[in-house]
Parts: structure tokens; C-alpha cells; sequence
């Protein structure tokens, strides 16, 4: 018994110690990196993503920032992007960070990217090798003790190009869009019918972004509260478009009623 309290005494002595010197005490919050798209009409998009830098102006220290790498903690890094629709998505990374503000975020890419389009695969190589980052610049506000969610929106009708046509070939050149979580909105819904593959856009009078349906029909939009207008396109000749306005409201869930394209007389 006395050589069982003679080696815990030292362990316990170091543990106390420890404690009280933490090196890094400062208030912190914590941060969730989501992925979403906005896909076009390709069957599978694939995108290596190996991480992100967040700058922050920290609290106490705002003359110069720190950067902080959000890895994507994963084997394969090439994220099936076509599949986060209809209100999937990906967390890509998620850590503490100094309250402060956050001023920027750069995505960056791997090289290996492609897609599949009518089953043949083809690469997708960056339109400029040297865009392998991309800097998006915001302006977010974070306090200790709450979590907040940054929410990046790849859009895939506009990040993919087509560069020749014989050989068919694509580019890509990534279209980000950066949604602060946290004073956001949703609004969510289904089309019919399933036959079509429309596009829906939804604009504030000067951005837009927009989506696609999943295998269900289902389709879903997060944005900043505020007025907004939805255009549903059809993408076929035979059908009426579809628009009318709505508001988004934050932290709620706006579900519309099943929408069906009209044939055209």
C-alpha cells in the first residue's frame, strides 16, 4: 500500500500542475465547417478538398490575424459533391477557435477531380493549375461558449465548363459561395414531376444561387433572412417556369407546397 501512494503522490502533482499552467486558456468557440451544392446536370461530380483556412482577428489582438487550418479528416478526400442536395451535406471540419471575428476563408483543393456524365467519366481538370485556393472574404462575429456553423455552397452549374468538343472535354472552375449558419433560414420543398431535372434559383435582387432536386423531388435553399425570389426552371421546352417571392426567416423552416410544372397549352 505505502509503494501505491508513493508513485500516485508525483501523478497527481503533475496533473495539479498542469492544470493550473494551461497554456491556452483564452475563451474560445467552436466552429463547424458544412459543404452543400448546388449541382447542375452532370450524373456524379467528384472534388478533392483537403481543407480550409479560417483567418480570424482575434479578440485583444485585432491588428493582426491568425489562421487556422480546418483539415478534412478523411482517407479519400474526393467528396461525391453531387450527392449533398435536398438538404444533405458534409462537415468538413470542426474546431475551437479565439473569439474574435472571422475575415476569411480559403478553401483549398487537391488535383484530382471528375465527374460522370451519360456513364463515361471524364476529368476535371482546374481551369488555372495555380486556383487550387480559393479566398472568400466575410465579416463573422464569435463569442465564447457558442457554436457556429459556416456553410459552403459549391455550385456546380456555374464551376463546370465545357472546353472543347471533340474531344469532349470540361473544366473545373470553382464557384464558392460562404452562408454564415447562425441568422439563417430555410426553405424547402418538393417538384413533380420526377421525369424533369429542373434548376431552381433563388435571388435577392443582386446574388443568386441555385439547386437541384434529389432522386425524390426534394429540393432545399439556406439563406440570410430577407426577401427573396424563386424562379423554377424547367429545363424543358414542353412545361411552364415557375416564380413568386418569398421571405426567409431566421433560425425557421420554410416548407411550400408541392409544386408541379404545368404543361403548356
Amino acid at each position: 500500500m505505502k509503494k501505491l501512494h508513493f508513485y500516485l503522490i508525483p501523478i497527481i502533482c503533475v496533473l495539479i500542475f498542469s492544470s493550473c499552467e494551461d497554456p491556452d486558456s483564452s475563451p474560445k468557440a467552436l466552429l463547424n465547417l458544412i459543404l452543400v451544392d448546388s449541382p447542375a446536370k452532370w450524373d456524379s461530380v467528384f472534388v478533392e478538398i483537403e481543407g480550409v483556412d479560417i483567418e480570424v482577428l482575434v479578440e485583444g489582438r485585432e491588428t493582426q490575424s491568425q489562421t487556422f487550418f480546418l483539415e478534412y479528416k478523411s482517407g479519400d478526400k474526393r467528396v461525391k459533391v453531387s450527392e449533398l442536395v435536398g438538404g444533405n451535406q458534409l462537415l468538413l471540419g470542426r474546431n475551437e477557435l479565439p473569439t474574435g471575428q472571422i475575415i476569411s476563408a480559403k478553401i483549398i483543393l487537391g488535383d484530382n477531380h471528375s465527374m460522370f456524365l451519360d456513364e463515361k467519366n471524364y476529368v476535371l481538370a482546374l481551369s488555372d493549375p495555380t486556383f487550387n485556393e480559393i479566398n472568400l472574404t466575410t465579416s463573422i462575429d464569435i463569442e465564447q461558449g457558442i457554436s457556429y456553423d459556416i456553410i459552403l455552397d459549391l455550385d456546380l452549374e456555374k464551376s463546370i465548363k465545357q472546353v472543347s468538343e471533340s474531344p469532349l472535354t470540361y473544366n473545373l472552375d470553382p464557384f464558392f459561395t460562404l452562408i454564415k449558419g447562425t441568422g439563417t433560414g430555410q426553405i424547402s420543398g418538393i417538384l413533380k414531376p420526377l421525369a424533369l431535372y429542373p434548376a431552381i434559383y433563388l435571388s435577392d435582387g443582386k446574388d443568386s444561387v441555385s439547386t437541384h432536386v434529389d432522386a425524390s423531388g426534394n429540393f432545399n435553399f439556406q439563406a440570410p433572412e430577407g426577401s427573396y425570389r424563386i424562379y423554377f426552371d424547367a429545363k424543358d421546352d414542353l412545361y411552364l417556369d415557375t416564380i413568386f417571392d418569398i421571405d426567409v426567416v431566421a433560425r425557421e423552416v420554410s416548407v411550400l407546397k408541392q409544386i408541379t410544372f404545368k404543361k403548356k397549352p
